[in-house]
């Protein structure tokens, strides 16, 4: 088995590395990687969609097998397994088709890690694998199942659990696993993204509103209004500007509908008058594409708050933006300097790389922006990228890395005039975001870890 020799020093220890940004400097990185390609080693590891973190050491994953969940880790240096742990619960929720009993990603302090599964909570293990604490959350009414993965601010694990029937955010002492203070978060619905720590506020794309949130008490500092319904990416801060991108069916502005207010409606159409709407009562061309999503207490009927989710979805707008920070209240008219509405990503967060945003979709569209302006850089279809990206970009060396859900590779030469440097295929589905550290690429595919690095000619 091939071990580097690239020394051991730097750290991927949430979702997306440093900031959640998909940056990593450092180290020559390939621009072709494959199962025999630029391998350094691969290691069977458990189902999952989980993406890699990386200390010092140690790189920390969950999976499951048979029902149960586990956190694991694996050597860093030469990918051996050195221990699993199994979740202290297993509880089986509704999700989608594509998402995964082991989708949020674990986050680390350095030395020990801290994983959420939707099937029983938040539970820190350390180094070696022993417990530290466990916290049960739940159970969740997310119509597709949760998605977020936990983010440390401080001596705090930060948790989203937005779902359909009383969403919060919770912050939990990392030492006791104890909470230190949890928000209540009526207005939203399902969403995906995980959060983002920057100074002492947690940012947290939403339904329909990106809010901030102080890492201490808990306490609002911001919003911004006009976001789409149901978010996945990561927002992404640099010099005081926050990007990001959201886009859910029915966003476009072609397909946005004014519906009349609930009260209206059971005048109009309440026919039997016990105050909700039925699926005889609402006229079909405006009935939603999936009833059971927008009847937030599975009744069967829609009630107020029901039409009001269902009404603010057919106005939302799919965006990608840019915020200037250092705001307080509602600074939507204040604060956002531009919105891009074409041909937007579903999954994938943006990536901002040496001045330039990339945006990736699928069919393999990406478009580069301008940072401080929006105005479109170029557009284009990755060679050999015709495929759908959950994987989010991530960049290093001079090189952006797209992974298409069937495992194309498509490397790029940073760049508004993007060219592509290489294309290779990993024959498996990737739906984790790999993570990039020392001249390393440790990716998961749906059998395999990886672990790349530009082998010596």
């Amino acid at each position: 088995m091939l071990v580097s020799a690239i020394a051991l020093g730097g750290d991927w220890l949430r979702f997306r590395g440093p900031d959640g940004a998909g940056v990593a400097e450092g180290a020559t990185l390939p621009r072709q990687i494959g199962p025999d390609t630029n391998v350094v080693w691969k290691t069977p590891v458990l189902k999952g969609k989980s993406s890699p973190v990386v200390t010092a050491d140690r790189i920390f994953l969950t999976g499951h097998e048979n029902g149960k969940l586990f956190t694991f880790a694996l050597d860093r240096k030469s990918g051996k397994l050195l221990w699993r742990q199994e979740a202290p619960g297993h509880r089986d929720e509704k999700r989608h088709q594509l998402n995964d009993p082991a989708s949020p990603s674990p986050v680390s302090d350095g030395r020990n890690v801290f994983t959420f599964f939707a099937g029983f909570g938040l539970v820190s293990y350390d180094e070696n694998g022993r417990e530290r604490w466990r916290l049960p959350l739940g159970p969740f009414t997310n119509f597709h199942g949760m998605g977020a993965s936990p983010v440390l601010a401080g001596a705090k694990v930060i948790m989203i659990c937005d779902q359909d029937q009383e969403a919060f955010l919770i912050a939990v002492d990392a030492t006791t696993g104890k909470p230190v203070w949890r928000v209540e978060r009526p207005e939203m619905v399902h969403s995906f993204s995980t959060p983002l720590v920057h100074g002492n506020e947690v940012i947290v794309p939403g339904s329909y509103q990106m809010t901030s949130y102080d890492t201490g008490t808990g306490k609002l500092l911001w919003k911004v209004r006009g976001l789409t319904y149901q978010v996945k990416s990561v927002p992404v801060v640099h010099d005081g500007i926050l990007y990001f991108n959201g886009w859910a069916p029915g966003g476009e502005p072609s397909e946005r509908i004014e519906l009349p207010a609930f009260p209206e409606m059971l005048k109009t159409h309440d026919k039997n008058g016990d105050g909700k709407l039925s699926k005889d009562e609402v006229p079909k061309n405006w009935h939603p594409g999936n009833w059971d999503m927008q009847d937030l207490d599975k009744d069967g009927l829609l009630n107020a708050k029901d039409w009001q989710y269902y009404s603010m979805r057919r106005t939302s707008s799919n965006a990608a933006m840019a915020v200037k920070l250092g705001g307080r209240g509602d600074i939507t008219d204040t604060h956002v300097l531009w919105r891009y509405q074409k041909s937007l990503p579903d999954v994938p967060g943006v990536l901002l790389y040496r001045g330039v945003l990339y945006l990736i979709r699928n069919g393999g569209i990406l478009q580069t922006l301008d940072p401080a302006t929006g105005t479109l850089l170029k557009q284009g279809r990755l060679p050999q990228g015709l495929d759908e990206y959950y994987a989010s970009p991530v960049a290093g060396s001079g090189n952006i890395y797209f992974i298409s859900r069937n495992g194309t590779v498509s490397v790029l030469e940073a760049g508004a005039d993007w060219g592509v440097a290489g294309t290779s295929e990993l024959g498996e589905e990737v739906f984790a975001t790999p993570a990039i550290v020392d001249g390393h690429i440790y990716l998961r595919t749906a059998t395999t870890l990886y672990a790349f690095a530009q082998r010596p000619e």
